[in-house]
C-alpha cells in the first residue's frame, strides 16, 4: 500500500528527469516502468534501460510508505496534463489512483520486486566539477562520438580527470574534438569511456551548481542536486588520438565563425545530397566556397576571410564542418591546413596559449567531379 501527497510541479519535474532514461522500445516490459519509492519525506523516482539509470527525489507528504512500478510513458502523459495543484497518489496491490483537482486516474502497475536492482552510490572519492563547465565540454565534444561503430571504444567519449587537469575527447574517424582544461583539477583520477547517452542525459538535466563524478569498475555516476545518473562505461583502450593531430599545418584560413556558417548553409543547398561535399578554393586574398550536384546545379560564394598559404582546393563534408562550427562559441576561427589530403585543425583564433584549450579536427574528402557523382 502507498499513499502520499506531492506538488504537481515537483512530480512533473521528477518524471521529466527519469523519463529520459526509459528505452524507446524494449522486449522487457518492466524496463518501460518507473519505480516509485517512499523514502523519509521524499518520493524517489527511478528508471533504467540496464545500461543507464536515472534516480531523482522530490519532496512529498507521506501518509503510507510503500513502493510500486508504473508504466513510465503513461504516467508521464497523465501528470503532464494535470492542473498545477497537489497530486494524490494512493492504492493497494498493483493499482494506483492519481487524483488532482476534479479528476482521477487509475493505473495498473507491478510489484517493485520485479524491477531491476538499481546501482548503488560508489564509495570512492568523487571529482567535483562545475556543471556549466562539464556541460560545455559535452556540447563541444559529444557530436563527434561515433554511432554504432564496429570499434566499440569510438562509441563513447574519453573522460580524463585528475591532478593535471580535465580532458574530454571524442572522434568518429572523420572528425575529432578535444577540450583540455588545466584550470579544472581533482584529487582523484578518472579515466573512463562514457557513453553518448549518459553525456547527453547529463547535459539535458543538469543546470547549475557542481556535479560529483565517481568512477569505479565499469560504472560511472554523475550526482547533481537531487539527481543521480549511473552509466556503464565502455571497455577497451581509446585510440592514440594525439598521433592523428597534425603539427605542421602552415596554411591558415582566418574568418568569422558566424559568416562561415552562413556561407556554408547557403552553398550547401546545392551540394550532392549523398556526399554533402563542399569545396574550398584557396588562394591569398581570395577564398571561394563551392558546391555542385549533377541533378540540381551548383552554387558558389566568396568568403570574407584572410588566407595565408599556397593555392589549393580542399573538400569537406558540409554537414560535419557545420556541426563543428555550431558547437564552438568563439567569434573567429582559424582553420590550419596543409594540403587536400591532410586533416584540418580548427581552433579559436583568439585562444591564448594557456592551459585551457579546444580544438576540432576534420578529415577532408576526396574532391569529385559532377560527372562522377
Amino acid at each position: 500500500m502507498i499513499k502520499l501527497l506531492v506538488n504537481h510541479s515537483d512530480l512533473l519535474k521528477g518524471l521529466n528527469c527519469v523519463a529520459t532514461a526509459l528505452p524507446t522500445r524494449s522486449s522487457l516490459p518492466y524496463l518501460t516502468n518507473v519505480l516509485l519509492e517512499t523514502e523519509g519525506e521524499t518520493l524517489r523516482l527511478s528508471a533504467t534501460d540496464l545500461d543507464t539509470t536515472v534516480i531523482t527525489t522530490i519532496p512529498a507528504s507521506i501518509t503510507t510508505s510503500g513502493s510500486i512500478t508504473l508504466p513510465g510513458k503513461k504516467l508521464h502523459e497523465i501528470v503532464r496534463e494535470l492542473s498545477e495543484e497537489e497530486v494524490r497518489l494512493s492504492g493497494t496491490g498493483n493499482r494506483i489512483t492519481i487524483s488532482c483537482g476534479n479528476g482521477s486516474f487509475t493505473l495498473s502497475g507491478s510489484s517493485s520486486e520485479q524491477f531491476p536492482s538499481l546501482p548503488q552510490k560508489s564509495d570512492v572519492e568523487p571529482a567535483s566539477i562545475p556543471v556549466d563547465v562539464f556541460s560545455d565540454a559535452i556540447r563541444k565534444t559529444s557530436y563527434a562520438v561515433a554511432r554504432d561503430d564496429y570499434r566499440a571504444t569510438l562509441n563513447g567519449a574519453l573522460l580524463d580527470i585528475g591532478e593535471k587537469g580535465f580532458e574530454m575527447v571524442a572522434t568518429d574517424g572523420h572528425r575529432l574534438s578535444c577540450i583540455t582544461l588545466g584550470s579544472i583539477t581533482a584529487p582523484v583520477k578518472i579515466h573512463a569511456l562514457v557513453t553518448q547517452k549518459a553525456l547527453n542525459l547529463f547535459a539535458k538535466l543538469a543546470s547549475e551548481g557542481d556535479v560529483l563524478i565517481s568512477f569505479k569498475g565499469s560504472q560511472i555516476s554523475f550526482e547533481f542536486g537531487n539527481t543521480m545518473i549511473f552509466s556503464r562505461t565502455i571497455d577497451g583502450e581509446y585510440p592514440p588520438y594525439k598521433k592523428v593531430i597534425p603539427q605542421d599545418n602552415d596554411s591558415v584560413l582566418s574568418t568569422d565563425r558566424s559568416d562561415l556558417i552562413s556561407v556554408l548553409r547557403r552553398v550547401k543547398t546545392m551540394a550532392n545530397p549523398t556526399t554533402h561535399q563542399i569545396k574550398f578554393s584557396l588562394e591569398p586574398g581570395k577564398v571561394l566556397v563551392h558546391s555542385e550536384s549533377a541533378d540540381a546545379g551548383d552554387a558558389q560564394e566568396d568568403l570574407a576571410a584572410e588566407y595565408a598559404g599556397s593555392p589549393f582546393q580542399i573538400g569537406f563534408n558540409g554537414n560535419f564542418l557545420m556541426e563543428i562550427l555550431r558547437n564552438m562559441n568563439c567569434s573567429r576561427i582559424s582553420m590550419m591546413m596543409k594540403d587536400s589530403n591532410t586533416a584540418v585543425v580548427i581552433k579559436d583564433e583568439e585562444e591564448s596559449d594557456g592551459s585551457d584549450s579546444y580544438l576540432a579536427l576534420i578529415m577532408p574528402v576526396k574532391l569529385s567531379k559532377v560527372a562522377e557523382e
